[in-house]
């Protein structure tokens, strides 16, 4: 039951009784996951009094305000209206941070900036590719998302979690498993949400905010993403592309995007699912969603990402049409190597 070495939770413990207020971050372009799971963090700290404050490097999707830690939420964000401020004026410093659901340090961002010389930092995590650059690190690969390591952890410390904490952690469990549906949905899972509802989770308003309202930008954008659809690998591969020109069409923001790499997925007989995405800074947004076969991770690591096994990304520098190209190519040899595999004996499609 509890994953964690006496020993680390002890140098945890001692993270905690340090002075100073915890920075609790995760990365760009946060899911339901990081969210929750920062959530639950900044919560549980505060409960316990201990000064806490949540950023992240772009406003809150939509979807999510619901979550209870979100009415001070701070943003550190570089736009036109509002770019960062010099590092030597307004910028505080924190000498202690929690990061949750980043595989590498580099996924937090500009946020990085937020820390002082020297700053302890916790790593709480469940990718696979997680390169452990925390001072602290509790990482479970084996978990279906950052918000059941963030459960495990708080069990292990012997806490108490209240309602706010539940929902924030639910959200977690619930978007990482696709709602339940997920090859990372186990026994386990279902034990641990069944006790989150019993501290006062109402699945049907999570769901019905987290999973289920759609924007109209996002319809609006959806359509004009499904005209890009392409078929690959005789039909084992599938693409879709959002360009910046294509969220002013739809007057959408970037988050409108988000999920549209499922319904490549979904299309019958496809393997892989990908969705290429550009960003306002010009470069290419990758998301890569497998059905069963293909490591999407080791995929996504080729080009500086990760992620899990059947879901990864990985940001690749433009053009548009060369990420395509060298995306498409990474993915048919890995094809390619489930052919020779299966040929060989090794079998294919377990």
């Amino acid at each position: 039951m509890q994953p964690w070495k006496e020993r680390d939770l002890e140098e945890f413990r001692s993270f905690l009784a340090g002075s100073g207020p915890v920075l609790v971050a995760t990365h760009v372009d946060p899911d339901g996951d990081a969210l929750g799971s920062q959530g639950a963090i900044v919560l549980w700290l505060r409960r316990r009094g201990i000064s806490a404050e949540a950023y992240l490097e772009a406003p809150l999707p939509r979807r999510f305000s619901y979550l209870p830690h979100v009415s001070d939420l701070k943003v550190y964000a570089r736009t036109d209206a509002a770019p960062f401020p010099p590092s030597d004026e307004g910028v505080p410093r924190f000498s202690r941070a929690i990061f949750v659901d980043a595989a590498s340090f580099d996924r937090v961002g500009r946020i990085a900036e937020l820390l002082a010389d020297g700053a302890a930092v916790v790593n709480i995590d469940h990718h696979v590719t997680n390169t452990r650059f925390g001072k602290l690190n509790f990482v479970n690969p084996e978990a279906s998302s950052s918000a059941e390591v963030v459960y495990d952890l708080l069990r292990s410390l012997g806490e108490e979690i209240d309602a706010d904490v539940a929902v924030s952690l639910y959200t977690g469990y619930l978007t990482d498993t696709g709602g339940f549906r997920f090859r990372n949905t186990s026994a386990k899972v279902f034990r641990d949400v069944s006790e989150l509802i019993a501290r006062g989770v109402s699945p049907a308003d999570v769901a019905e905010y987290a999973l289920d309202t759609l924007t109209l930008p996002h319809l609006r954008l959806l359509r004009l993403a499904l005209g890009t659809l392409r078929l690959h690998a005789e039909g084992l591969v599938a693409t879709l592309t959002v360009t910046q020109a294509m969220l002013r069409e739809a007057d959408a923001a970037y988050e409108d995007a988000e999920g549209l790499v499922g319904y490549a997925r979904a299309i019958e007989g496809v393997e892989v699912g990908i969705l290429f995405r550009e960003t306002t800074e010009g470069a290419i947004r990758v998301s890569l969603r497998s059905r069963r076969n293909v490591d999407v991770s080791r995929i996504a690591a080729r080009f500086g990402g990760g992620g899990h096994a059947r879901a990864a990304g990985a940001t690749l520098a433009p053009p548009l049409a060369q990420a395509e190209a060298n995306v498409l190519s990474a993915v048919e040899e890995a094809l390619r190597e489930l052919r020779r595999d299966s040929a060989a004996g090794e079998g294919y499609g377990t």
